[in-house]
């Protein structure tokens, strides 16, 4: 498969997996913040996981979104609106893994499902390194957040090379 086909498969795959993501993205918002609570909880930190409704509903001047916000100690920990359409990179690596031509069928779905949870945890990560930034005024905590923001576009792309580096490397060879 030639360098153009490889593109032109893996920008076709991506945008029908982000029409697939729509819907879905809410839910894994909502997962991703379940999850984050008791890893929070095991840091000690005890937040209680609210959407902008409920937070409006309390007097909170924030938007009636259904994105979940993290309440710790009065301070109001959130995502921007829609955050499932622009904050996560599964679509990517999805489409990168399928688009890869050589990949055996039962390899494909062990890249994808290592990939796949790799991403997820560090979306924990991402999602909780919030909370004891703000509450717990953690510069250590910052810089991971601010890690994880700069990497975000990347870590796709090195996931895919690191899990179908032969792959890659054999089509380049020949």
């Amino acid at each position: 498969m030639t360098g153009l086909k490889f593109l032109i498969r893996f920008l076709a795959l991506t945008a029908l997996l982000f029409l697939v993501w729509i819907p879905i993205g809410e839910k894994y918002l909502d997962l991703l913040a379940w999850v984050s609570k008791y890893v929070l909880l095991l840091l000690g930190y005890h937040v209680e996981v609210v959407t902008g409704k409920t937070l409006l509903a309390m007097g909170y001047n924030v938007g009636a979104s259904e994105t979940p916000f993290f309440l710790c100690q009065g301070v109001i920990i959130g995502m921007e609106s829609h955050a499932q359409l622009s904050n996560f990179n599964l679509v990517p690596l999805i489409a990168l893994i399928l688009a890869t031509p050589g990949v055996l069928p039962m390899r494909r779905v062990k890249v994808l499902l290592i990939g796949l949870f790799i991403l997820f945890c560090a979306h924990i990560v991402d999602l909780a390194s919030h909370v004891p930034m703000y509450c717990g005024g953690s510069e250590a905590w910052e810089t991971v957040v601010i890690f994880m923001s700069v990497s975000r576009v990347a870590v796709p792309f090195v996931l895919w090379f690191v899990l179908v580096k032969r792959e890659i490397l054999g089509a380049v060879r020949q």
